[in-house]
């Protein structure tokens, strides 16, 4: 599995939900190409962290295309993105589904 950390610092909150609107139509494009699972945190009222699990990082290099030509549309309206990745290796309860 491949893990994608990506943090958007938006200038404001309003951009801030504009950003999650584009990131969703993102996600439902890559999900069709490898993405698995997507974690969304608001760490304050401008900044966002999604969590993405990708199959691999094969996945994620086909993924990452529809990400790239967003990102510019991030970047137009002022947000500051970052991002780090790797190999994971996941562990949850053998009962995680009695806690959701």
């Amino acid at each position: 599995m491949y893990i994608r950390i990506v943090t958007i610092k938006c200038p404001n909150e309003r951009a801030k939900k504009a950003l999650k609107l584009l990131n969703k139509e993102v996600r439902d494009e890559q999900m069709r190409v490898g993405l698995i699972k997507e974690t969304t945190i608001d760490t304050s009222e401008s900044t966002v962290v999604y969590v993405k699990y990708w199959l691999s990082k094969k996945h994620f290099d086909k993924g990452r295309k529809d990400w790239q030509k967003v990102s510019k549309e991030f970047n137009d309206m002022g947000a500051i993105m970052s991002a780090v990745g790797g190999e994971a290796d996941i562990v949850m309860s053998d009962d995680f589904k009695n806690y959701l």
